[in-house]
């Protein structure tokens, strides 16, 4: 019976531990999973011009990055590991915005961001690396 609880307790500890969130900068891991915490940010030239023009900063960006959930309705997940886009939503400053990123080892880039609540007249050209 002792060893019974051992081994439910070490089992326990295990899944535990294995649930623990990674450091931040810390590779999600190599099944294409989103880095929620990666060391570095970057953005396609339309993603700067569209948060530019929905006055979306990158505080906002980096907070549903980190908090929003995945549409996956939206999301673009059957591609290689650092090709899948997951695109994340959230409300910030009382709008509802979607973010369109992918996310490769340590680093993160944000193709596109999207005001869900108001349709903005930007004119920005499509960034063909990321598409």
């Amino acid at each position: 019976m002792k060893q019974l609880r051992i081994g439910t307790l070490f089992l326990i500890l295990s899944l535990f531990f294995a649930c623990q969130s990674r450091p931040a900068g810390q590779p999600a891991s190599d099944s294409g999973e989103l880095n929620r915490n990666p060391a570095k940010i970057s953005y396609s030239k339309h993603a700067r011009c569209r948060m530019e023009c929905r006055n979306i900063d990158e505080k906002e960006v980096a907070d549903l990055l980190h908090h929003g959930y995945i549409n996956y309705k939206k999301s673009s997940l059957k591609a290689d590991d650092c090709h899948k886009r997951y695109a994340l939503e959230g409300y910030e400053n009382g709008e509802k915005l979607r973010i369109i990123v992918a996310s490769c080892g340590n680093e993160t880039t944000v193709i596109t961001c999207i005001d869900l609540d108001h349709d903005w007249p930007c004119h920005c050209p499509v960034d063909e690396r990321h598409h």
